[in-house]
């Protein structure tokens, strides 16, 4: 049963003690980045850059959040830290629960059930089932697992689990979801962390099995490394550690002073705040204790993406409010910006609609050369990368080490479900707390994928509509570079479009990567790339310090040599001929649209 988790080894981080060394390193390459940022932002500020004010202020809004986000992950990786696992003293009695819905695989449920029973610490385990199913009874029976069912059902999982904890007395309660599997070990790890009575839970990471499975899966899975590996240890220093769903063990004192699990579409992240305010304290232990299923299909992304986004921005507009006096300053910052990360669906629109509006419009929402805005930026750019990649010396396992790009892509296309969330939680609209699907079969994913198909048949015809109505594009760098924002964005929303046709891929790659005929070629080459990614994975972080400080050399040389840094960049009289360039030929879209619209002039006979 444990083949496959004990096959996964942690090559990296949850064992490794941290250095002094590398703590000082990263800051160092913080405080550098944090430089480059301000000089970029005195130069992007610039009034002679301000191009078309509504785009140029729809470009800094955009470009402003993203600084954002990555000033909160700078804020993590600038104080990580690891526990210290002290002696377990204390005989704790121990419940485990794991709940069961209707429709979920009941292999998968059983197998979880087995693995439970053989974790070595003595236990009592529940199974909470939705559905009060007879194999599942049967199964419990079988095993010596507690059945729990309840015939009002309310508050969803966390109704669920308050239903079993009237039945159960232990000093501590391990919740685990029906798809994560534990380790024998698992009680062993975290148990000791409750010797200290101000501890109310420790959460352990969530890793998955099936990353794998497809990219959607590959994708998500992108998306958790550096939460679960350097930014929830910088929780650990802050008090903010975040309960997840999956994996949190709880001192079942703290959970009844706060009336049981929180309920909510997020349910983990409001009982996590609920202990926060009571002045409880939490721990995050960077070690890989279960095995789960991450989402696999476009479909079971999407319906987990909308649960979570609809559950925290509820968080943020009501409960929030209420409990902030009794947060610390570190968790009043924590639980305002956890929640805005689903803004990326705000704003990825915006990215979407700047190139469109500004190609359709003929307006430009910045008058600057695409080489003095790589020289502005670069810096900031490359010590943002190299801080990601020092940063990752922190990850638990080496597979999680790279540019994380399809985490980003997939992100990137979910930007309408994000805005739903917002929308519903605006307007009070009810989503129903449905499991995120286990076992969804793959498909072609057509109606999911329309946003994003419309968003990339716009994106051309704007392009198009530029070149054939004012036809500067082949020389106007301001016109190619929006041209180019708007390519980018087509491509990674057609990646979406195309990763989430489920069937087309999957009979692709039965038909080419997994053909028989190919196995003696594409494995060879397969190991040869992984070894060769790896190794510039590792590269990077040994020269990030290094370019970090050249980086910072150059950003802080242009911005004291003024306007001479730039001569060889773009002349200043053809910069000025650009921005004064004109189409007079026609007249704009908007003008055209309004000379339709006023009445025609009376003929004087």
């Amino acid at each position: 049963m444990y083949t496959k988790y004990q096959k996964e080894k942690n090559t990296t981080g949850p064992d490794k003690p941290l250095k002094r060394k590398e703590i000082t390193t990263i800051r160092t390459m913080i405080v550098l980045g944090l430089v480059t940022l301000l000089i970029f932002l005195y130069w992007f500020f610039d009034e002679n850059h301000v191009g078309y004010a509504p785009l140029y202020w729809m470009l800094t809004t955009a470009l402003g959040f993203k600084l954002l986000r990555t000033l909160h992950e700078w804020y993590h990786y600038f104080n990580v830290s690891k526990p210290l696992k002290p002696n377990l003293k204390t005989d704790f009695t121990v419940d485990i629960f794991t709940t069961s819905y209707p429709g979920e695989p009941h292999s998968m449920i059983i197998n979880t059930l087995e693995a439970i029973q053989q974790i070595h610490y003595p236990h009592t385990t529940y199974l909470c089932d939705e559905g009060d199913d007879p194999i599942l009874k049967e199964a419990c029976r079988r095993l010596g697992v507690i059945h729990v069912t309840r015939t009002v059902k309310v508050d969803a999982k966390a109704g669920n689990i308050n239903n079993a904890l009237q039945h159960a007395t232990g000093d501590i309660c391990l919740i685990l979801d029906p798809d994560h599997v534990p380790a024998p070990e698992f009680m062993d790890e975290v148990l000791p962390y409750f010797e200290d009575p101000a501890i109310g839970f420790v959460q352990v990471v969530q890793a998955y099995s099936n990353n794998k499975e497809s990219l959607v899966a590959y994708g998500a899975a992108e998306q958790t490394y550096s939460f679960y590996g350097p930014i929830m240890m910088g929780m650990n220093s802050y008090g903010t550690v975040q309960a997840i769903g999956a994996n949190c063990t709880f001192r079942r004192e703290a959970l009844d002073s706060i009336g049981g699990h929180a309920a909510g579409l997020a349910e983990d992240m409001h009982t996590a705040m609920q202990m926060h305010a009571k002045g409880w304290k939490s721990v995050y232990v960077p070690k890989i204790l279960t095995r789960g299923l991450v989402p696999a299909t476009l479909a079971s992304y999407y319906k987990q993406q909308i649960k979570w986004a609809r559950g925290t921005f509820e968080l943020l507009f009501t409960v929030y409010p209420k409990l902030f006096s009794s947060f610390t300053w570190n968790q009043r910052l924590h639980y305002l910006t956890l929640p805005l990360y689903y803004l990326f669906g705000v704003f990825n629109l915006i990215d979407f609609l700047i190139p469109v509006l500004s190609l359709v419009l003929a307006e430009f929402p910045w008058y600057v050369s695409l080489g003095e805005f790589l020289v502005m930026f670069g810096p900031f750019f490359c010590i943002s990368i190299c801080i990601r990649h020092y940063a990752q010396r922190w990850l638990l396992e080496k597979k999680e080490n790279g540019f994380h790009l399809f985490g980003g892509i997939l992100r990137t296309g979910t930007w309408w479900v994000f805005c739903l969330g917002l929308i519903y939680s605006i307007l009070r609209i009810k989503v129903p707390y449905i499991p995120t699907p286990k076992d969804d079969k793959p498909k072609n994913n057509f109606i999911l994928s329309l946003p994003n198909i419309i968003v990339c048949v716009l994106t051309l015809w704007a392009i198009y509509y530029y070149q054939s109505t004012y036809g500067y594009l082949l020389y106007n760098p301001y016109v190619q570079m929006m041209a180019m924002f708007a390519l980018v964005n087509f491509f990674i929303l057609g990646s979406v479009v195309l990763i989430g046709q489920e069937q087309l891929l999957a009979s692709l790659n039965r038909k080419i990567l997994e053909a028989p005929s190919l196995q003696p070629v594409l494995k060879p080459v397969r190991k040869r790339f992984g070894r060769t990614r790896h190794g510039f994975y590792s590269g990077i972080r040994r020269v990030a310090m290094a370019i970090t400080i050249v980086a910072a050399i150059v950003s802080i040389s242009f911005i004291l040599l003024g306007d001479q840094a730039f001569v060889y960049l773009v002349r200043p009289d053809e910069k000025a001929n650009l921005k004064e360039q004109k189409t007079t030929q026609t007249a704009h879209w908007w003008d055209r649209v309004m000379q339709k619209l006023e009445p025609a002039e009376p003929h004087n006979e």
